[in-house]
């Protein structure tokens, strides 16, 4: 087997195994009994497991930004609701999937762990870099009155999406679907509000 695709395998059984049954119980003797690869070629590419690790941090940052900039390109409007509105049922879509929960399980990992904290700021920063770059293709910086407003909405409907992300893994995502309506809401009236 070329060597590419024995990288891309373990890593892409990394991926499936932090979805599955995350971080804690992610180890490499799980994710070479995913894969049938041998060891010896995992540690070929991977010497330690902070090694593959990292390198799946970034397979995960380049499938989240795969994700939204598929998202954001086939997004349709429908006629009389703003993009802001709109927007905010593609994000919630996209921080209930299996990307955003891969990547939840590593935030929440590097919580305690120095190395991976300092691996995912330097991650997290390129991928609020490249998301930034696709709302701003979405929302033309011309459209707003007010950027630091706009900032703080975005940052408010993150955190408040991100927020609801955790609280939807033992909550009906149902129960919350009032309070992404109520999102939806704030996020009409600022969109009103900077096209004023």
């Amino acid at each position: 087997m070329p060597a590419e695709q024995t990288r891309q395998q373990l890593l892409e059984a990394t991926f499936a195994s932090l979805v599955e049954v995350g971080y804690a119980r992610t180890s490499t003797p799980e994710v070479l009994r995913r894969t049938g690869i041998s060891r010896g070629a995992m540690l070929h590419h991977f010497p330690t497991k902070l090694d593959l690790v990292s390198a799946t941090m970034d397979y995960v940052f380049d499938k989240r930004l795969a994700e939204y900039r598929e998202a954001f390109a086939n997004l349709v409007v429908p006629e009389g609701e703003s993009k802001a509105v709109a927007a905010i049922d593609l994000l919630w879509d996209l921080v209930r999937g299996p990307t955003y929960h891969a990547w939840l399980e590593l935030v929440v990992a590097a919580r305690t762990d120095p190395e991976l904290m300092e691996r995912i700021r330097t991650i997290d920063a390129r991928f609020d870099k490249n998301a930034a770059e696709l709302r701003e293709g979405f929302f033309p910086p011309m459209e707003v009155k007010d950027a630091k407003i706009y900032r703080v909405a975005l940052r408010f409907t993150f955190a408040t999406l991100n927020g609801l992300s955790l609280v939807g893994i033992h909550e009906d995502h149902e129960d919350l679907q009032p309070v992404v309506n109520a999102l939806k809401q704030l996020a009409g009236l600022v969109d009103q509000y900077q096209r004023g």
